[in-house]
């Protein structure tokens, strides 16, 4: 018998310790209702938990983003019942003075009086709509962020509203001893400004033409240039909506070519193509974002020599339409939008609009962008419309319904967001949810099964402590030897 190490007594206190380390593990998961509470519970558990719950809380935030946004929509598209239905009215003024009953210094002035107020309120709304301070019918959430300009034939025009997405020059010749004028006939449902000149071979000032703006109601406008003649084949010069959102965002010309930006690359700020009569000589640089490609203006292209031209510059994900005849040096890429370009530079970088967040990553397809262009008075095309003569109100009427059709077609794109906006709470709610079932899975307690655990754990404390009381009383028997 030994008396120096009691072997028993130490296995039943190992055995104590050890259950009373379980018992303190399982008062833990029970009062916490965590599995795990500690990276030591289960490291890998942990990690997988943890980001779960990034997810969660991205997708969360993501719904509560979409219904912010689902909110500003609905203030712009409210603020624009309102705009319908003064278009309305204003159909129904501009046809009731186009009806020879009335007279004009009287009648017809007083229905003008209305038809102004109504533009007015128009213009207010358009410029005093917000969301937390966001304007949202102004034009600042629409296509584009720079001052609508192009140089046509000497001629830079500046100082537009940037729902002008590019302007077309139209030629009259006139009649012989008419003077040079320029009219503006609309801002059309392209965005293209559409001015008419009448020419009977003289220059036309820069002045005829910025007051022939400024009439039409854009008070901004500057013209500025070398004022040459304007010539028939000004009418060449057009361009197409520019949608940022499309893979072609640039114009064309039947002697140019049309070139295509991919769309991760619609932040270039321009495509300017020029021509020279050295031979051989092609290139394209990549500056600031400005593609610049230079080609011999005494040879003809195909889409290969081009595209490969691109791709040498770095710009490989831009590629071109289709052929190009024989270069001039006065080739057109089509109509640029920003500052002080001119009819050689390409589509102007284009507003970004509103970004909405709906996603819990930053990822494209989890985000929205809301554009809502300007709908002033002037920008719906209906900014210059006077009914005072019978005349007026008959051109005013066709004005209005497509100034009503514009209205119509930006409360179809707001409402289609709307919709979309809410399918995608739906979907973020029901990945929510899955989600969140996965992570309780992983980081919350069975509280049955832990509870049958903590009553073991708990007897054998009791056990253990019952055990290690009768290995100290072991010792004892040698004291029997020494009587």
């Amino acid at each position: 018998m030994r008396i120096q190490h009691n072997i028993a007594a130490l296995n039943s206190y190992r055995n104590l310790t050890n259950n009373n380390g379980a018992v303190s593990k399982n008062l833990e998961k029970l009062s916490s209702g965590y599995r795990i509470n500690r990276a030591g519970d289960d490291a890998a558990g942990l990690a997988i938990s943890e980001k779960m719950r990034a997810q969660i809380t991205g997708l969360e935030t993501a719904q509560k983003n979409a219904n912010d946004g689902i909110s500003l929509v609905q203030t712009a598209e409210g603020a624009l019942t309102e705009v319908h239905s003064m278009l309305n009215r204003m159909v129904e003024l501009a046809d009731q003075s186009a009806n020879g009953t009335y007279d004009n210094e009287t009648d017809r002035a007083n229905l003008q009086k209305e038809i102004q107020s109504l533009k007015d309120e128009i213009d207010r709304i358009s410029e005093g709509t917000n969301f937390n301070g966001i304007n949202l019918l102004d034009g600042s959430l629409g296509g584009a962020t720079a001052t609508a300009s192009a140089t046509v034939s000497g001629y830079q025009i500046g100082g537009l509203s940037t729902d002008v997405k590019g302007i077309k020059i139209t030629y009259d010749a006139g009649t012989t001893g008419d003077a040079q004028t320029a009219a503006v006939d609309a801002l059309d449902e392209n965005g293209i400004l559409n001015i008419t000149v009448s020419n009977d071979g003289t220059t036309l000032s820069n002045a005829d033409l910025e007051a022939a703006l400024k009439n039409a109601g854009y008070k901004d406008a500057k013209v500025t240039g070398t004022g040459t003649k304007v010539a028939a084949d000004v009418a060449k010069v057009d361009t197409t909506k520019i949608d940022p959102t499309a893979a072609t965002i640039a114009g064309t010309r039947a002697d140019g070519f049309k070139i295509n930006f991919a769309k991760g690359e619609t932040g270039l700020a321009s495509v300017q193509i020029t021509g020279t009569a050295a031979d051989g000589a092609h290139g394209a640089t990549n500056t600031d974002g400005a593609v610049v490609i230079q080609l011999d203006n005494t040879k003809s292209y195909t889409s290969t020599e081009i595209n490969k031209i691109l791709s040498d510059a770095g710009a490989g994900a831009m590629t071109v339409e289709f052929s190009g005849s024989k270069l001039g040096s006065d080739i057109v890429a089509g109509l640029g939008l920003g500052a002080a370009q001119n009819v050689t530079d390409g589509v102007g970088k284009q507003g970004a609009g509103l970004t909405l967040q709906i996603g819990d990553t930053a990822d494209s397809f989890n985000q929205l962008t809301v554009k809502v262009g300007n709908m002033s008075s002037t920008s719906l095309g209906i900014g210059s419309i006077d009914i005072s003569t019978q005349e007026g109100g008959k051109n005013a009427v066709d004005l209005i319904k497509k100034a009503i059709n514009s209205v119509s077609s930006t409360r179809g794109d707001l409402g289609a967001i709307q919709n979309r906006l809410e399918h995608t709470i739906n979907n973020l709610s029901v990945t929510t949810e899955n989600m969140t079932a996965a992570e309780s899975r992983i980081r919350d307690v069975d509280m049955a099964n832990e509870m049958m655990a903590y009553t073991k754990n708990n007897i054998l404390v009791q056990a253990s402590q019952a055990m290690l009381a009768q290995a100290n009383q072991i010792p004892q028997g040698v004291l029997q030897l020494l009587q």
